[in-house]
């Protein structure tokens, strides 16, 4: 079902996803997603960023394109919500060319926030406290940021402004549990979750884990995202793919230099979704606008995830006595009020 307004939504879920746009729920955690309805657990997915147009109007056509059409879009949404099961709610903000001139190069949508968007944090807060009093869920899934997209940071800090809300219900009060899921296709590129992780001031198990040097960390970052047809499409031109293998460098050395202050504990947790994997390759396949551009077709996708958990498999196998041995998996990562005292991943 379709929920036009919040006001319109009138009953409890379980369960509540936020998604900055109309594909990021069921790229990132669809699996989950559906093993949740497969246990009749009631599924809302709340998206944000779905209005067609914005504040700012001059933009120019190649910037316009990369949203393609919204209406085309919804549809698409609608059809892939049908196939996992979940209800659905659309929060009518525009996107972030649509907000600000500053967003118009890629630079400037992976960049700072303009300060505009420091209220919209704050608006979009408000508007998922008011659903939350409504909903009731017994957990709610926010983007970590994973890539650092504008869309996704304004999303990922407004979930955190409601942790930190939620923390002051009272100890008989339920208050839902706060998860945060990984961003696909960002989180599929090795060492992007952790860079984000610590950019946010997070700690968690595993943390301590050898990763290389920041050189050797870009170079496998990089050969992944090279696979992206979004990515090779912006960099195809040998001074820019020099200047984004610099840009990860950068990046990577400042975080090893940076030693940021616990802003907030998390734990891991994997969902094997081996079983449900071809349905969600189909829900994505809905997605038929925006996975052409981005990825190129599912089947990228999907060797992408099968990549991704092998890697999840090795993580695992370093710090827990009974790790997973095969399988697809997404993860996510669950607020803790204090650090975390075990050591192997959470069982699903």
């Amino acid at each position: 079902m379709h929920y036009p307004v919040i006001p319109a939504v009138d009953r409890s879920f379980d369960d509540v996803y936020i998604s900055p746009h109309l594909d990021d729920v069921v790229l990132s955690c669809g699996g989950r997603l559906l093993r949740e309805r497969a246990q009749g657990r009631s599924v809302l997915v709340v998206t944000v960023f779905t209005a067609e147009a914005g504040p700012c109007r001059e933009i120019p056509p190649p910037v316009r394109a990369r949203v393609g059409d919204m209406a085309q879009r919804r549809r698409e949404d609608e059809r892939a919500m049908t196939r996992l099961g979940a209800d659905f709610l659309w929060l009518e903000h525009p996107e972030a060319i649509f907000r600000d001139r500053a967003y118009h190069t890629l630079l400037g949508a992976f960049s700072r926030f303009v300060p505009a968007d420091r209220e919209l944090v704050t608006q979009l807060a408000l508007q998922l406290v008011e659903l939350v009093q409504r909903v009731r869920p017994q957990r709610l899934y926010w983007p970590l940021g994973v890539g650092q997209h504008i869309d996704h940071r304004v999303v990922c800090e407004a979930g955190l402004r409601l942790a930190e809300h939620l923390a002051r219900f009272p100890a008989n009060a339920r208050a839902p549990e706060v998860c945060f899921y990984e961003d696909a296709p960002y989180a599929l590129i090795p060492h992007l979750v952790e860079h984000r992780l610590r950019d946010m001031g997070a700690h968690w198990i595993g943390e301590d884990v050898e990763r290389g040097s920041a050189w050797a960390r870009a170079r496998q970052a990089y050969a992944t995202m090279l696979t992206l047809t979004s990515v090779r499409a912006e960099v195809g031109h040998w001074v820019m793919r020099a200047a984004t293998y610099g840009f990860l460098v950068l990046r990577f050395a400042r975080e090893d230099r940076r030693m940021a202050r616990a802003r907030l504990w998390l734990m891991p947790e994997l969902c094997e979704i081996s079983e449900v994997f071809s349905e969600k390759l189909e829900a994505i396949a809905a997605y038929r606008s925006q996975i052409a551009p981005v990825l190129g077709d599912v089947a990228s996708y999907a060797r992408l995830r099968r990549a991704y958990s092998q890697r999840l498999v090795g993580d695992a196998s370093a710090r827990s006595d009974h790790p997973p041995t095969h399988g697809i998996f997404e993860r996510i990562w669950r607020m803790a009020q204090s650090p975390p005292d075990g050591k192997g991943e959470a069982s699903p």
